[in-house]
C-alpha cells in the first residue's frame, strides 16, 4: 500500500517484522542441525570412555596367599576380552578370597584366579571309570568315590567289596577323545577333585588297579 499526498507521490510503507514460527523452513533446519551436533558430541564422549574398571594387582601374588585390599588396585581398561574373564573393581573382594594361582604385579587379575582356601589346597585328579558311567557326569556333579581293591588270595582278576574313598568330590572334567588316551581297555577318564590330604589315597588306589566307582551324590547334577 502507499500513501498519498498533494503531488501524488507515493511513499513506500516499511512491513513488520514477524516473529519466526514452527512452520519456518530455515528454524526447523537450525533446530535440527544443533540437535544432531550434539547427539554427536554425546556419542563421541561415549566412545572416548569405553573403558572398565579391573583390579590388578600391586606386587607378586602366590598361590595360596589371601588377599587384601592393598593387594589390588582398580585400573580402568578398554576390554577386549569378556567382563567375566576379570575381577570386576566395582565391588570389593569377599574377606577370606586367596590366590589360586600366581598373578604377576600389575597383571590384571582373572576371575579365576581368586577362591577359597580350600579350592587352593584341593587338587585335580584323573581316575578311570566304566565309560557309561563316566557319560552320566557333567562338570559341577558332586560325587562320592568307591573302590574296590584286587584281592591278593584269588587267582586272576577278583575284587574285595567295594569301600568308600572320598565322599563328595567334584568333578572337574568329563572324558574326551584326548583324555580317554591311557586309561587302558574299556575305561574312561575323569578328573575329579580332591582335597589335598585324601590325594595320594586316590593316586594309590588308581596305581594299584583298583576298580574306581564314582557314585553321583543326591541332587548332584548328574544325568541318568
Amino acid at each position: 500500500m502507499t500513501a498519498a499526498r498533494g503531488d501524488h507521490a507515493t511513499i513506500p510503507v516499511a512491513r513488520r517484522l514477524r516473529r519466526p514460527g514452527w512452520r519456518d523452513t530455515r528454524l526447523l533446519v537450525g533446530l535440527l542441525l544443533v540437535l544432531l551436533s550434539v547427539a554427536g558430541g554425546v556419542r563421541l564422549t561415549s566412545a572416548m570412555d569405553e573403558t572398565t574398571p579391573v583390579y590388578a594387582a600391586t606386587r607378586d601374588l602366590l598361590p595360596g596367599q589371601e588377599v587384601g585390599a592393598d593387594d589390588l588396585m582398580p585400573v580402568r581398561v578398554r576390554m577386549d576380552a569378556p567382563m567375566a574373564h576379570y575381577v570386576d573393581a566395582h565391588q570389593q573382594v569377599a574377606p577370606g578370597t586367596v590366590m589360586l594361582r600366581q598373578v604377576t604385579e600389575g597383571e590384571l587379575v582373572p576371575a579365576t584366579s581368586l577362591g577359597t582356601a580350600s579350592q587352593a589346597h584341593d587338587k585335580t585328579v584323573t581316575v578311570p571309570v566304566d565309560p557309561a558311567t563316566a557319560q552320566t557326569f557333567t562338570v559341577g556333579t558332586v560325587v562320592d568315590v568307591w573302590v574296590s581293591r584286587r584281592d591278593p588270595d584269588e587267582v586272576g582278576t577278583a575284587y574285595l567289596d567295594p569301600e568308600l574313598l572320598l565322599a563328595k568330590a567334584v568333578v572337574a572334567r568329563t572324558p574326551t577323545s584326548s583324555t580317554s588316551l591311557g586309561m587302558g581297555v574299556g575305561r574312561a577318564a575323569v578328573q575329579v577333585v580332591v582335597p589335598a590330604d585324601q590325594v595320594g589315597a586316590v593316586i594309590s588306589s588308581v596305581d594299584q588297579e583298583a576298580k574306581v566307582t564314582l557314585v553321583p551324590s543326591p541332587g548332584s547334577g548328574a544325568t541318568s
